[in-house]
C-alpha cells in the first residue's frame, strides 16, 4: 500500500495582511479617541478550508509548471536528443527548478544542473502520465522529483526545490507528514496530535490531486487585540501659512515622519489620548488624530496563450474578458498599486513597471518581500500572451508600484496618504488600494480628495470580515468599493457588505504572481479590487476623454445584476462585466 504524504498547515491569518493607519478623533465639543469593537472573524472552519483550497491550487500550479515543461520536452526528444540548452535556460529562469536528467533503463544517461537524488526508483507515485517522488530533505532543504515517460521508452526527470512552499507560508505555518514529522515549517512549529482521530476533528483539508497530498489547515487561537492605534503618537496637519519650525520650537514633540503639511509626532511622556486632547484646540493645527490600525484586505475573442489561463483563471472568463480584449488592452494607462510593493524582477510583470516609490522609507526601493502587492499587481496587469504564467486584465497598462507597507505588511495611513499623492503626481490614472480599516483619517481623506480632483479613478477593497461596517478608504464617495464573489457568482462568505458597495468581482481562489518568479492562489477582497482596477485601465485606454467619475459610472451601469434586483448591500450594482463596459463606450 502506498504511503500518502499529508501537509499540515498551522496558520493564524488568511493571506490577509495587517497595516496601520491614521484615524480621526474629534467630536463637536472635545477631543475623544474613537472606540470600536473589533469585528469578529469569520467561522474558523470556513476560513481554514478556504486557505486549504488556496494552498492546494497553488501547489497544483507549482507542480504543473514543471510537469508540462517535461511533457513538451518529451515530445521534442526525437528531433533533439539532448535539449540541454533548454534545460539550462529553465534552471536559470526558475529558482525552484534544480536540475534535469534523461534516464534509460532506470539509469541516468544525461544530466544538467543538480539532482540531489538520482534514483529513478524513487518515482513511486503516478498521476496521469507523470511520476512523482515523495518529498526528501538534503542539507535542510526539501526537494521532490517529477518524471515524464517518452514514446521511445526514456524518462525525463526534473527536480523541484520545495523551499518556495516554506517562503509562501512563512513563519506562520508548519507542514508535517502522516506521522506528524515536520518536513516543511516555520521557525517554531508547535503542533502535535495524539492520533488520526484528533487531527480529523481539529483540521480542515484539501487534496492536491497530482501528489495525493492532503493539505490541512488549523488556525491558531486569536490573540487579544491591543490598542487600535500607535500609542504615544499622533498625526497633525498645520493650517495654511503656519510655520512648523516655529511650532515645534515651542512644543515638546518629536517628529517621527513628515510630508508637510502633515507630520507624525511622538511624545514618550504622553498617551495618544493626552496628545490628541492637548492639540485638539491648537490654533495652528487643522487636526490631530491617532494612528489607527488597519486590516488589509490579504474573446473576435482574444484567447491568450498563458499557461495557467485556461485551467486556473476562471475569474477572468467569468467577467467576460476575452470579448473585451478584442476592444481594448490598456495602452497608455498607468495603474498604481498601493501595497507591499511589487517584485521588480518577476518576468510576468517586470517589463511593465515604471518609476516606483517607497512611501515607508522615502526612496525608490519598491521591491516586494512580502508577496501581497505582487499578487495584486498581477491580477490587474500581468504580462499577457507570453506563453508562461498568468494573464493580466489590463495587459498593456503600465504598473506604478507604490510601497506603502513594509516587508511585514505593516505601515500607516500617513504612508498610504503619501503614496496617493505620489502616484497622482506621477501620472497614475487608476489607483488600487487592497487595504483599509474601520477608522476615518483626515490625512487619508485629504489624499483621496486630492487624487479624485486630479481625475484619478480610486478603487478599494470592501474588507474580509463579513460585516456591514464600512472600511476606510472604501467608504469615501470618491472611491469605487469592490466586494467579492465566488465562481458561482455568489457573495464570498468573508466579503463585507453595505450600502456603500459599488460592484463585485471574483475574490476566491485567484491565481497570480508571487516574488521570485512564483505563482500562488489567494482569496480575499484584496483580489477582487484589482479586477476592477484592470477594467478601469481598459476603459481609460479605449476612452481617455472620459472623466474618473464617468469611468466609475460605466463600471456600475454595465455590471451584471446579482442578488435582489438593482443595487443591493451584498453585490452593489453587480459583478463587473468587461465586455459590456467596453462595448458601451465604443465610438463608431
Amino acid at each position: 500500500m502506498k504511503t500518502m504524504k499529508t501537509l499540515v498547515i498551522v496558520i493564524g491569518v488568511l493571506a490577509l495582511l495587517f497595516i496601520v493607519a491614521i484615524g480621526h478623533v474629534r467630536d463637536q465639543d472635545q477631543a475623544l479617541i474613537q472606540t470600536k469593537e473589533i469585528p469578529k472573524t469569520l467561522e474558523t472552519e470556513a476560513m481554514d478550508h478556504l486557505l486549504a483550497e488556496d494552498l492546494s491550487l497553488t501547489t497544483s500550479m507549482f507542480i504543473k509548471q514543471m510537469a508540462e515543461q517535461l511533457q513538451r520536452w518529451s515530445e521534442q526528444l526525437e528531433e533533439d536528443p539532448t535539449i540541454k540548452d533548454e534545460f539550462r535556460q529553465q534552471i536559470d529562469e526558475h529558482p525552484h527548478m534544480q536540475g534535469f536528467a534523461i534516464a534509460e533503463a532506470n539509469k541516468i544517461t544525461q544530466k544538467v544542473g543538480t539532482l540531489h537524488r538520482d534514483d529513478v526508483k524513487a518515482l513511486t507515485h503516478v498521476h496521469h502520465n507523470q511520476r512523482y517522488s515523495d518529498p526528501y530533505n538534503v542539507d535542510d532543504s526539501t526537494y521532490m522529483l517529477i518524471g515524464e515517460s517518452t514514446d521511445d521508452g526514456r524518462l525525463l526527470i526534473g527536480e523541484l526545490n520545495l523551499e518556495f512552499v516554506k517562503k509562501y507560508v512563512k513563519d506562520i505555518a508548519a507542514v508535517a507528514d502522516t506521522n506528524g514529522n515536520f518536513f516543511i515549517g516555520g521557525d517554531n512549529p508547535d503542533v502535535s496530535w495524539q492520533d488520526q482521530d484528533e487531527r480529523a476533528t481539529q483540521l480542515t483539508s484539501e487534496t492536491v490531486p497530482e501528489l495525493g497530498w492532503d493539505i490541512h489547515v488549523q488556525s491558531e487561537g486569536q490573540e487579544e487585540e491591543g490598542p487600535a492605534y500607535h500609542e504615544h503618537q499622533a498625526v497633525i496637519r498645520f493650517k495654511p501659512n503656519r510655520d512648523p519650525a516655529a511650532w515645534f520650537a515651542t512644543n515638546p514633540y518629536r517628529v517621527v515622519e513628515e510630508a508637510p503639511p502633515f507630520f507624525v509626532i511622538e511624545s514618550p511622556n504622553q498617551t495618544t489620548v493626552e496628545i490628541v486632547e492637548a492639540l485638539s484646540r491648537d490654533y495652528d493645527l487643522d487636526f490631530a488624530e491617532p494612528n489607527y490600525r488597519f486590516t488589509k484586505q490579504i474573446q473576435a475573442p482574444v484567447t491568450p496563450n498563458d499557461e495557467f489561463f485556461k485551467e486556473y483563471q476562471w475569474n477572468l472568463q467569468q467577467i467576460d474578458i476575452e470579448e473585451g480584449w478584442s476592444l481594448a488592452s490598456g495602452e497608455n494607462v498607468k495603474i498604481a498599486i498601493l501595497d507591499t510593493g511589487v517584485d521588480p524582477n518577476h518576468p510576468d510583470i517586470k517589463d511593465k513597471i515604471v518609476n516606483g516609490y517607497n512611501a515607508v522609507e522615502g526612496n525608490n526601493n519598491f521591491a516586494d518581500k512580502h508577496g501581497h502587492g505582487t499578487h495584486v499587481a498581477g491580477v490587474a496587469a500581468a504580462v499577457t500572451n507570453n506563453v508562461t504564467g498568468i494573464a493580466g486584465i489590463s495587459w498593456k497598462s503600465e504598473i506604478l508600484p507604490v510601497k506603502v507597507l513594509n516587508d511585514n505588511g505593516e505601515g500607516s495611513s500617513f504612508e498610504v496618504a503619501k503614496g496617493i499623492y505620489w502616484a497622482t503626481d506621477h501620472g497614475a490614472k487608476v489607483i488600487n488600494m487592497s487595504l483599509g480599516d474601520y477608522y476615518h483619517s483626515d490625512a487619508l481623506r485629504d489624499a483621496v480628495k486630492y487624487a479624485y480632483d486630479h481625475d484619478v479613478v480610486l478603487i478599494a477593497a470592501s474588507g474580509n470580515d463579513n460585516v456591514e461596517d464600512p472600511l476606510y478608504p472604501a467608504i469615501y464617495e470618491e472611491v469605487l468599493t469592490v466586494a467579492a464573489v465566488d465562481d458561482t457568482r455568489n457573495r464570498a462568505f468573508f466579503s463585507n457588505f453595505g450600502k456603500h458597495i459599488d460592484v463585485t468581482a471574483p475574490g476566491e481562489h485567484i491565481p497570480s504572481l508571487f516574488p521570485d518568479n512564483q505563482y500562488t492562489v489567494m482569496s480575499g477582497t484584496s483580489m477582487a479590487s484589482p479586477h476592477a482596477a484592470g477594467l478601469a485601465g481598459l476603459i481609460r485606454s479605449l476612452r481617455p476623454d472620459l472623466s474618473n467619475q464617468e469611468v466609475m459610472d460605466i463600471m456600475k451601469k454595465t455590471a451584471k445584476d446579482l442578488g435582489p434586483k438593482g443595487h443591493d448591500v451584498y453585490y452593489g450594482h453587480g459583478e463587473i462585466d468587461i465586455e459590456a463596459a467596453l462595448k458601451a463606450i465604443r465610438t463608431s
